[in-house]
């Protein structure tokens, strides 16, 4: 299962405005989208401040001073421009630390470790039936290991059962604690309460995929690719359902839209997920007959891993029907005769891509 939990880490946090037809922000978990909002002075500047609103005027009533640092903050948030929204957050609580909606959008900023926390608490002291913050200390137990985090989000639940923010981040427990069931069945019920809502689309592909029933994963994923075309987790979740349903020319087709045509070079790091979709389209790439292309995604793999990875492949290799593959770390004709063998098997194809 934790092959298909890797497609969870590619869904980046910028994305055009034109796909946002619901609410680009949410309630609980991380922001949904970051940068929806146009800049009439063009993307190449929005991202120094071109766009920026003025800062807050000092003369504004103490009463109102705290909420328009929160204003500005989400005008910041909508133009990408998120460590500016940390900063004038940073400034709404420092004028009334007890604004819960400023600590709410706070806690929610990425890359904050226990600051998060400390806010989420500073909001609950203030609101203990708060559904969101309660959901949001849920996804930063999960994100630690914490086993607390599914009753946290059971609370939340309970509090909030028509939020689809509360409902995702509990099915990314349940997917994590392989309650496969548990966990798309609240993703349906997120989807009943926001039939656009991005990220409980394309987790459940996800969910659906680690079932087996590829049929509906494709249905899921081609609504979450109309959605978002350029999405590299959408578009993995595609080429997985695709691969599933024998579809290796579709599979294709998606991951050189992730990856770009095979051989272009990358700056992935060598743990990086995207070895996997390397293996998955070298594979597809073999049993389509394009032998040739299917070895510069080995290329690349081992320009990424080194021989360690080709060290990897040849123990699966040896262990795995190919006992005279020599376990050298070395690129030799025996050993890419017997990579081409592996992947024309289902079987060993997918041992390969799990191994690496």
């Amino acid at each position: 299962m934790h092959h298909f939990i890797l497609l969870l880490a590619l869904t980046p946090l910028t994305w055009p405005s034109s796909a946002w037809a619901g609410d680009p922000l949410g309630t609980a978990g991380p922001f949904r989208s970051t940068a929806w909002a146009p800049c009439e002075a063009g993307v190449v500047v929005q991202f120094t401040g071109a766009c920026d609103p003025p800062p807050v005027d000092p003369k504004t009533p103490s009463d109102r001073l705290s909420q328009a640092h929160v204003d500005r903050a989400l005008k910041l948030v909508s133009l990408g421009r998120v460590p500016q929204a940390r900063a004038a957050l940073d400034e709404a609580v420092r004028t009334d630390a007890r604004n819960i909606t400023a600590l709410k959008l706070r806690a929610r900023i990425p890359d904050r470790g226990n600051d998060a926390e400390a806010d989420v608490n500073a909001g609950l002291a203030i609101d203990p039936l708060d559904a969101d913050l309660m959901a949001m200390r849920a996804y930063i137990l999960h994100g630690r290991g914490d086993p607390m985090a599914l009753s946290e989000a059971n609370r939340a639940v309970s509090l909030s059962s028509r939020n689809a923010d509360v409902l995702w981040i509990r099915a990314r427990i349940f997917l994590e604690t392989q309650e496969l069931q548990e966990a798309e069945d609240d993703l349906t019920r997120a989807l009943d309460i926001e039939n656009d809502y991005f990220r409980a689309r394309q987790l459940r592909g996800v969910i659906r995929l680690n079932f087996g029933r590829f049929g509906d994963a494709l249905e899921d994923a081609n609504i979450a690719v109309n959605q978002q075309p350029w999405n590299g987790s959408a578009l993995h979740v595609r080429a997985m359902a695709r691969a599933g349903l024998g579809d290796f020319q579709g599979l294709v087709a998606d991951l050189t839209t992730v990856l770009g045509e095979p051989g272009a070079p990358t700056i992935a790091d060598p743990s990086s997920a995207l070895n996997d979709l390397y293996i998955q389209r070298a594979i597809a790439l073999v049993r389509l007959g394009r032998a040739h292309e299917a070895m510069m995604d080995i290329d690349t793999i081992t320009k990424l891993g080194g021989a360690r990875s080709i060290l990897k492949m040849q123990v699966y290799l040896r262990s795995n029907g190919f006992p005279d593959i020599p376990i050298d770390g070395r690129r030799t004709q025996l050993f890419e005769d017997a990579i081409k063998a592996c992947f024309i098997n289902q079987a060993c194809g997918r041992g390969i891509a799990e191994h690496i």
